[in-house]
């Protein structure tokens, strides 16, 4: 009996890294093809708008991201837990609350969304008087905010570790919007109309995901404000944490646009995107690991909670190095290939940059880690220090040496708030450990 025990056990964690191999290849499909996609066109669009229309147009992007961070009120890692616990209750003949769930979470952010919007405009228009071309790409660029709501049903699939149709839906809807940027090339269009991309993008993946969640899987939503005060309530420390956050991971390109230049941040902005390249990777696994570390947590197998995350660790942070040495070594010759000669300055911005990715992955994961203990509340205080770092070296260093000098705030920023706070903090110290002795490569890939 004692040895079919162990077989069943053995099958079932089978099972759960086979899932875990296929969604993950899934979502790392989706991101190479995106990437594929987003070099080839991105790489025809600077050519044609130059550093300078490069800039105005990163800086418009620059809100929508840090606006789309904000709208998501920080349930997304709630929303994944909770469904995940709403589908282990019907199982034992609970009420399943996931569409009302779901529903709520959508409501919330179409408002949030729509608040984004006006304090968007409020700001553009206070810090660049007068700069009309940039006030119109920006306002064009964050009515898709109004349709990243419905991003949340990605996270239904993800906590089901099926994430086929999110990546159908984008294989499908960023295609689209690529060949809409090439025409705009074709047809010499102005850079306020290559907003539109973001709206379109966004719109045409609503419409996908909608699709495949109500028509193929017959679900439905529902609205509750029990629902909304339950999702507000568990994220608060969430939505704290996002807004500091995107002070230190996105606020540099507006600062530097705004204590500099558009041509210092249209280089700034060509290094950031070679810098995430790889990033994709580490999402991936971190987006497949997290609903079975919080499986493995709720139902009280510390150890193989604790595996996991030693696993996630460690493969993330090897790929975090080896990505780091190959962008040193050949970064150069990428945003030669992408943006041409014109670009070739960025190289000194992306040898800072690429290291701060090995630290901010590290902060990634310490979030779920810190979800799955429930000491979530910490979250906030490692970004607020992250965010007054930031503001202040940024502020310090971009009028002296623009982008170079964001990038040198972003690394120190990264280490300090991920790796030195992590250590400062006794609840999170255990992290930390965890942290570094994942760096044992061969426990990491034993999956």
């Amino acid at each position: 009996m004692i040895m079919a025990l162990g077989s069943n056990y053995r099958k079932r964690e089978r099972s759960v890294s086979g899932k875990f191999v296929r969604n993950t290849g899934w979502l790392i499909f989706d991101k190479v093809f995106h990437m594929s996609l987003s070099l080839l066109v991105t790489g025809t669009v600077s050519r044609y708008l130059g550093v300078e229309g490069y800039g105005i147009l990163n800086y418009g992007l620059a809100f929508l991201e840090v606006f789309t961070v904000i709208a998501k009120l920080g349930i997304d890692g709630i929303l994944v837990n909770e469904i995940i616990k709403q589908r282990e209750g019907a199982a034992r003949g609970e009420n399943d609350r996931t569409e009302e769930l779901l529903g709520t979470a959508i409501l919330l952010r179409f408002i949030s969304g729509f608040l984004s919007i006006i304090i968007i405009y409020i700001f553009v228009i206070v810090l660049n008087p007068g700069k009309v071309t940039v006030l119109v790409v920006t306002m064009i660029q964050s009515a898709a905010l109004f349709f990243t709501a419905f991003d949340t049903i990605d996270y239904y699939y993800q906590s089901k570790l099926e994430s086929r149709k999110p990546v159908l839906a984008r294989s499908i809807s960023y295609p689209c919007v690529c060949v809409f940027r090439i025409i705009l090339v074709l047809m010499k269009a102005d850079v306020s109309l290559f907003g539109l991309a973001s709206v379109m993008d966004a719109l045409l993946l609503a419409v996908i995901l909608m699709h495949f969640y109500k028509i193929q899987d017959g679900l439905s939503f529902r609205v509750s404000l029990d629902a909304a005060g339950y999702l507000l309530r568990h994220s608060i420390h969430f939505i704290a944490a996002s807004f500091l956050v995107i002070i230190y991971t996105q606020m540099d390109r507006i600062m530097v646009q705004n204590m500099s230049s558009e041509y210092e941040l249209g280089i700034y902005s060509a290094a950031m995107l070679i810098t995430n390249l790889w990033i994709f990777i580490p999402n991936a696994i971190l987006e497949s690991g997290r609903p079975i570390a919080m499986e493995r947590k709720r139902k009280g197998d510390e150890a193989g909670y604790e595996r996991r995350m030693s696993q996630i660790c460690g493969i993330i942070q090897w790929v975090s190095i080896a990505a780091g040495i190959g962008i040193s070594a050949f970064g150069w010759l990428a945003i030669r290939i992408i943006y041409g000669v014109q670009f070739s300055v960025a190289n000194r911005v992306l040898l800072v940059l690429i290291w701060s990715k090995l630290f901010s992955q590290m902060g990634a994961v310490r979030s779920v880690w810190m979800l799955c203990e429930g000491i979530e509340k910490y979250i906030k205080y490692f970004v607020g220090l992250g965010a007054l770092i930031n503001l202040f070296l940024n502020t310090l260093l971009i009028p002296e040496y623009g982008a170079v000098g964001a990038a040198i705030a972003t690394l120190v920023t990264e280490v300090v708030s991920s790796f030195v706070a992590t250590m400062m903090w006794l609840p999170t110290r255990k992290f930390g450990v965890i942290w570094v002795k994942s760096l044992n490569l061969k426990r990491a890939l034993d999956i």
